[in-house]
């Protein structure tokens, strides 16, 4: 037996887990500063979410130095299979950018030593149901966030400024929407527990509040993913825990009776992003495959889904085996883009620009092949081989917490987005390999000894002053690109961080276009032709297209010019953008008196 001093330090680190755990859902999701968007560490709460869990890695590894103890969970070894296939495509595969690859492949890292942080916490049943408790808790917060961005006018400052959308801190519907369906699957499933009996009436309350803030949010959204996963997850609960949904019926009409309401009165809140009627039309699209046009006029992502998927796969039968490369589905995909319009004229097309096929086995499948997807796949066959091993009682039920952001990454690219929904997701999948856990005692020399502690304070510390350098980056660079103060030398600080680096030099690129437009500087333009071609060997973006044709045309290369306007247009043949350059670039020539060599007398699309 362990001594009274052994069981003491035992609470001590399940406590300090605890703490961290309270911090990593409740707090660190509701940091917000100006931002651009986008994913990754250019939106704020990424970057506290990452210093957290470092922090959580650090504490793991110093409870298994202390006890001298490895616990490792049972899906220990798809995990690691998964993670070294990735790796070693990474490694060995053709990389776009080695930064991208870089990041992603840390925040792959980052999930599954998580994985294997949060076993080394071996807390009884009650503390971590407490911990699903802090998850739904989490989603109310947020779905509170969503109900003040409807309601308030104007917004406070501390939260995304968003037109009437309950978007939360992920600034964006369809992940808020996710988040909270997971959310109120959660509470549902936490009022089947036997522990729900011991649990107080403010912690039951707690629940029902969170389940009704929850169905706000995916009421107020429209959200298919979110509309979907909820009525199958709360089917899957009922089928797999209906004697204990029996046993205390009482609580089943409570929660039914407060989603109908929240549902009830949250449709008649006026939102930016339709609510419950643009998620039927939605679904309508979904079924009947018509494309609903989108308040821009552009045919909408549902209608252009099945020319995304279709070409996705064409891309994946191309290089079945090792993939195209990692970071290089943003290239093949708009190459193929163009020989895809042209074989099916009838086909939708995606007129921005497509970094992600909004499937995450197919976005693995294009860019690690079967190699990848094998590491996904075991992943996903271990998983509901322990759910079946834990009963389909409590198996069912966790398969169906875990299934709003399974469909998510299937529609969407959730995880570039949001690492909460990462790191949510790798923690129920955490929950399920515990249950076959297994402690395998090692060794430790003093030297070794050294360096795992000198490792375990360089996880909160070197992750403390990345993340924070990577804030203070974003500040300077949204303070260049809109407030009053132009002044280059505040890019200085985000010239120097890894991660923010090519968000710099892409500013200076724009920088050097500009001033040789102004000046006639041909020197200028020369230097941007260079920058420009090699940054658009992996990211067909338009802006950097329409500069280079600019620098070309002004310079008088006149046929090259055209021959990339004509790559442009081919690659992006409905874009309003690209179609105000067309015309820029036809008046253009008019005035020069080229005209009749370029273009033909046909009338060019409308813009408009």
């Amino acid at each position: 037996m362990d001594s009274i001093a052994d069981q003491q330090t035992e609470r001590r680190f399940n406590l300090a887990y605890i703490t961290l755990f309270f911090i990593l859902f409740l707090v660190a999701p509701s940091y917000y500063q100006d931002n651009p968007g986008g994913t990754g560490l250019f939106l704020p709460f990424n970057n506290i979410i990452w210093i957290v869990v470092c922090f959580v890695l650090g504490l793991a590894l110093l409870k298994i130095l202390h006890k001298g103890v490895l616990i490792l969970p049972g899906m220990s070894k798809s995990m690691l299979f998964f993670l070294i296939t990735t790796t070693v495509l990474g490694l060995t595969n053709s990389v776009a950018t080695p930064v991208d690859w870089l990041f992603r492949s840390l925040a792959i890292w980052g999930g599954v030593l998580f994985f294997f942080a949060v076993a080394q916490f071996q807390l009884n049943r009650y503390w971590q149901e407490s911990l699903l408790y802090i998850i739904a808790t989490s989603a109310a917060v947020q779905s509170t966030y969503g109900l003040i961005q409807i309601l308030a006018n104007p917004l406070p400052t501390w939260l995304p400024q968003t037109s009437g959308a309950a978007v939360g801190i992920f600034q964006q519907a369809n992940l808020s929407a996710s988040y909270a369906a997971t959310g109120l699957l959660v509470a549902v499933y936490l009022f089947t527990v036997p522990s729900a009996k011991l649990r107080s009436w403010i912690e039951k309350s707690l629940l029902l509040l969170a389940i009704g803030l929850c169905t706000s949010t995916i009421t107020t959204t429209g959200s298919r993913v979110a509309l979907i996963s909820v009525l199958v997850g709360i089917l899957i609960i009922l089928a797999c825990r209906h004697k204990q949904i029996r046993n205390d019926f009482k609580i089943f009409v409570a929660i039914i009776t407060v989603i109908l309401t929240s549902a009830f009165f949250s449709s008649m809140l006026e939102t930016s992003t339709g609510g419950l009627q643009a998620g039927f039309k939605k679904f309508n699209t979904m079924v009947d495959g018509s494309g609903m046009p989108d308040k821009t006029g552009q045919p909408s992502l549902g209608s252009v889904r099945y020319m995304i998927y279709d070409s996705t796969i064409d891309l994946f039968l191309e290089k079945p085996f090792f993939g195209h490369g990692i970071g290089q589905f943003e290239r093949v995909w708009h190459n193929k883009k163009i020989d895809y319009t042209k074989q099916h004229p009838d086909a939708e097309v995606m007129a921005v620009r497509l970094g992600h096929p909004h499937n995450e086995l197919l976005y693995w499948a294009v860019e690690g092949g079967l190699i990848a997807l094998s590491g996904i796949l075991a992943i996903i066959g271990t998983f509901l081989w322990c759910c079946r091993k834990l009963g389909w009682k409590r198996g069912g039920a966790y398969v169906a917490m875990t299934f709003p952001i399974t469909l998510h990454t299937q529609l969407e690219l959730p995880f570039y987005i949001s690492q909460l929904h990462w790191i949510l997701f790798i923690f129920l999948v955490a929950i399920v390999a515990n249950h076959r856990s297994r402690s395998i005692k090692i060794g430790i020399s003093s030297s070794l000894r050294g360096l795992g502690l000198a490792t375990a304070l360089a996880f909160p510390l070197m992750g403390s002053i990345f993340f924070t350098h990577c804030l203070l980056s974003l500040h300077s660079t949204i303070q260049f690109l809109f407030h009053k103060n132009r002044d280059v030398k505040i890019l200085e600080l985000a010239s120097h961080n890894l991660y923010f680096n090519q968000k710099v030099s892409l500013i200076q690129m724009q920088l050097v276009l500009q001033y040789g437009l102004q000046e006639n500087d041909h020197g200028l333009l020369l230097k941007y032709e260079t920058m420009a071609k090699e940054y658009l060997k992996f990211t067909p973006d338009t802006a950097v297209f329409r500069g280079l044709i600019l620098a070309l045309h002004r310079m008088e290369r006149f046929d090259e010019s055209h021959q990339v306007l004509h790559r442009l247009v081919s690659m992006y043949p409905t874009t309003k953008n690209v179609l105000e350059l067309q015309s820029q670039i036809m008046q253009l020539d008019k005035n020069l008196g080229i005209f009749d060599k370029f273009w033909k007398l046909e009338p060019v699309p409308n813009p408009n």
